[in-house]
């Protein structure tokens, strides 16, 4: 029985393996043959709990500020990274509902620029109508002041366009 409580106690002190332990504890209990080298490994055993015990209350009075500043520093660590978390889940909905707009907005500009370039080009062949009804004005006053040339360059470069636009 001795050789078997030694090799408990080396196990315990070697090993930190719990599952190590406890595979010792039942070979230790399973081969002793009489009742009362169990009941006195099981006293050892509640003695070695009880010593356990203790200890770990000491440590826990001695370092009570330190653990419970190291709880507190990880809470605050916790709640800090989901604020964290539902603050970035927060700013991707944002950036998706500006892209959405951003590309609205992105078509709307396309068709506002070429209803701008059509309106250029209404406003220019507005320009050359006026400039036109306003021909034959000029080929009189042309005419009456015997410029020829500035009357035929004018009724050659109005007719095309006439030609271009109206003559189709």
């Amino acid at each position: 029985m001795a050789a078997d409580t030694g090799r408990y106690r080396s196990a315990v002190s070697k090993s930190k393996d719990p599952s190590g332990l406890l595979i010792s504890v039942i070979r230790t209990l399973s081969s002793s043959d009489d009742k009362q080298d169990r009941e006195t490994e099981k006293g050892r055993l509640e003695e070695a709990f009880e010593k356990c015990d203790r200890d770990l209350d000491e440590q826990i009075v001695q370092h009570y500020a330190e653990l419970t500043t190291a709880i507190r520093t990880y809470q605050s660590i916790t709640e800090r990274i989901t604020s964290s978390r539902n603050k970035i889940k927060g700013v991707k909905e944002n950036l998706l509902s500006c892209k959405m707009l951003l590309h609205c907005k992105r078509d709307e500009l396309r068709k506002l620029w070429i209803e701008g370039i059509e309106h250029k080009h209404v406003l220019n062949l507005l320009d050359e109508i006026e400039s036109i009804k306003q021909v034959p004005q000029r080929l009189e006053a042309c005419m009456a002041s015997k410029h020829y040339l500035h009357a035929t360059d004018m009724l050659v470069s109005k007719g095309q366009f006439v030609w271009r636009w109206g003559g189709r």
